[in-house]
């Protein structure tokens, strides 16, 4: 192994208690990166697609790429998978942090736990290979203080914690795993994976230098995302504002959802819970994942009233939408409050929140009643009840038992499922398809369900990217022409930052170049990759997780979105401010090239000071131009012509998306594309 990886992962059985280091051969490196991609191959190798998603042979793989845990910028990340309980299907979430880098430096690419313990335990894992300890006394507690007390025992400040708090432990199904307090392995319920086999921890310190094949050119490719990152408008906005510089512009286009999916705009969003509003009210300080030069992270506090919290993160983006907006809440400590409850008990913020959501409308509808609630009565903005929902969905108690099956469940058990906002199981995230229409190929197409991540759609759709090297042509807001060769260009660098790994907002802040990715990773493996080639390891992946999917059942009948969200808002006007917004963000890009300090600095401080805080006024008194009150009216008098205008057409897309992938009428890859990637035994199993 030349570099970038070790070439081996530490393989523990729990039920056992054996552990071996396991080889793997340089040709899976080379053909499927490491991250999310390496361990795709080992699930389809080791037929992980057959094991129930909490039963003891469900494969949970925690897993660096090559990129991780280096000093390259953004590059402090991981991915954890297994089959997830909450969809059924492939699971995956990517986690920040400062654990990656320690992992790195123990020797293992990554660690394979199988079986299940039969009493509490965690993994310690070091330079000279890897314990299993007692967990008895840490079961209960919240990650905040699991983390505190694992660093206390194994003596060492610098060793770094994932772990899971009471909701993992609970299996509640979109339990995430947390490190760092605020960087956390959200989504698909790996939490409630590492519950059921009884890991409460993972506990890692290393002291190896990672290898590296080009030291001259490793030096050049960290000098130049440096550079790229300093003079990045978009990495500015991410570092005064955090993910949550998104609020304000999203608002006004119509990016944000809003009481459950039905609200096309809502002042008190950007103005109490917006990056810009918390900057001048509650924010301490900032943070960072290990190495990045961002600091996106929010650290805050609230030192009194009934929503007091220590010192700590902060909402990101998708936790403002989530647990604010989605719920119609206006309190911005409250909001913050639940974020910093959700990080304790180990929950996904997203899944948790839309469940949330939903089971409000269920009760307004009349579908669920107080005799299920136990006398709670449920409505849009009410923290307290919120607030008390979260603490009994991480216990499972009472309702909260209801709510900790997630979205999906919750419907089949009590009805509304056209107001139950999910894809194959997973919740949506807090992006709506009808500002962005790309968005809604993404969400239908990606593996694990509904997710923002699997590709780079979200960043191209607001202008920040193209996908030209790559061959396919960024395109225009609300047209179907090329959105589905736009996603699947977009898939292959959502499949490759994942495997890599790399932070995307950190990636694509810095342009997001293919080319640039092969000179880190050829820097780091000396594999030589050219920008086809890796092009041609991201469809890999990509038809490789496919294909996991078609195994545990996925059809085209899944790759489908609840029509609430690719129809016009049930209560207010759908936007069409995305047609003035796109252009102004398309003209960051050239920008940023101007590398001329003073410039830089002019356009950063006009930006920060005067844009981003009134963006959304900004931008929603376009609403009263012409071109823009004329849809407006049409809209309001329920034109049905300017109805299907605003109307996602989302058949015409996917059919054509179809076509370029060659998938057919069951929904599975076709023989001969699978057998052109390499995966001629993954044609085999899907085809027989």
């Amino acid at each position: 192994m030349t570099g970038g990886n070790w070439g081996k992962v530490l393989k523990v059985d729990l039920t056992t208690g054996e552990m071996e280091d396991v080889e793997i051969p340089e040709q899976d490196y080379r053909d499927f990166l490491g991250g999310s991609g390496l361990a795709a191959k080992w699930f389809f190798d080791h037929q992980g697609w057959k094991a129930e998603p909490l039963s003891p042979e469900n494969p949970l793989m925690i897993m660096n790429g090559p990129l991780s845990g280096t000093t390259l910028p953004g590059v402090s990340r991981l991915e954890i998978c297994a089959r997830s309980p909450l969809t059924g299907i492939w699971g995956e979430a990517s986690m920040g942090g400062h654990f990656s880098p320690q992992l790195k430096r123990t020797g293992y690419d990554g660690i394979i736990v199988t079986g299940a313990s039969d009493k509490p335990v965690y993994l310690y894992v070091t330079d000279d290979g890897a314990e299993i300890r007692d967990a008895s006394h840490l079961w209960g507690k919240d990650t905040y203080e699991t983390e505190e007390l694992l660093k206390q025992e194994v003596g060492d400040k610098r060793a770094q914690v994932i772990s899971i708090g009471p909701a993992g432990e609970n299996l509640v199904k979109f339990a995430c795993v947390m490190n760092d307090r605020g960087s956390t392995a959200g989504r698909c319920g790996m939490g409630a994976v590492m519950g059921s086999k009884k890991l409460k921890a993972v506990v890692a310190r290393g002291n190896k230098k990672f290898p590296v094949a080009d030291e001259a050119a490793f030096k050049q490719a960290r000098e130049k995302m440096n550079e790229l990152l300093k003079f990045s408008l978009v990495a500015d906005g991410l570092r005064n504002f955090g993910s949550n510089v998104h609020m304000e512009y999203g608002m006004a286009i119509g990016d944000v959802p809003t009481k459950n999916w039905r609200l096309a705009y809502w002042a008190p969003g950007p103005e109490k819970l917006g990056g810009t509003a918390v900057a001048e009210s509650i924010l301490v300080k900032t943070h960072s994942c290990f190495a990045c030069p961002i600091s996106c992270k929010r650290i805050v506090e609230v030192k009194e009233g009934p929503f007091a919290l220590e010192e700590g993160p902060g909402s990101e983006y998708e936790a403002a939408a989530a647990l604010g907006t989605l719920q119609l809440l206006d309190d911005r400590e409250a909001n913050h409050k639940l974020n910093e409850l959700c990080n304790r008990y180990g929950m996904d913020v997203i899944s948790c929140g839309s469940t949330l959501a939903y089971a409000t409308e269920a009760f307004e509808a009349g579908l669920i009643g107080e005799e299920q609630t136990g006398g709670t009565k449920l409505g849009w903005n009410q923290p307290r009840v919120l607030i008390d929902l979260v603490e009994k969905t991480a216990r499972r108690e009472g309702f909260g038992n209801d709510l900790a099956e997630g979205v999906r469940a919750m419907s089949e058990k009590y009805g509304g499922k056209e107001f139950a906002i999910h894809v194959k199981g997973l919740e949506c995230p807090m992006h709506d398809p009808r500002a962005l229409w790309a968005m809604a190929l993404t969400y239908a197409t990606s593996i694990r369900g509904a997710c923002h991540c699997a590709d780079a759609n979200l960043y191209i759709e607001l202008g920040i990217l193209d996908v030209k090297e790559l061959g396919a042509k960024r395109t225009w807001p609300y047209s179907v022409r090329g959105k589905a060769a736009q996603t699947v260009a977009a898939q292959k660098k959502g499949v490759i930052a994942n495997s890599a790994v790399i932070c995307e907002y950190a990636w694509n802040a810095a342009g997001g170049s293919i080319s640039d990715m092969a000179m880190m990773l050829n820097s780091l493996t000396g594999f030589g990759y050219s920008v086809d080639e890796l092009a041609k390891v991201g469809d890999r992946i990509w038809y490789l997780k496919r294909a996991l999917g078609n195994l545990m059942g996925v059809t085209r009948e899944d790759d489908r979105l609840p029509s609430r969200i690719l129809e016009p808002h049930l209560e207010g006007t759908t936007s069409s401010l995305h047609t003035a917004v796109y252009p102004q963000f398309m003209s960051l890009v050239p920008m940023q090239k101007l590398k001329v300090e003073g410039f830089r600095n002019f356009t950063a401080g006009i930006l920060s000071k005067y844009l981003y805080p009134n963006m959304d006024k900004m931008l929603t008194s376009l609403n009263k131009l012409p071109g823009f009150s004329g849809k407006r009216k049409k809209l309001e008098q329920g034109d049905l012509e300017e109805k299907q205008k605003k109307t996602v057409a989302f058949d015409e897309m996917i059919g054509e998306y179809y076509r370029l992938r060659d998938i057919d009428e069951q929904g599975r890859p076709s023989r001969r594309r699978l057998e052109e990637l390499g995966l001629k035994q993954v044609a085999d199993a899907l085809h027989g």
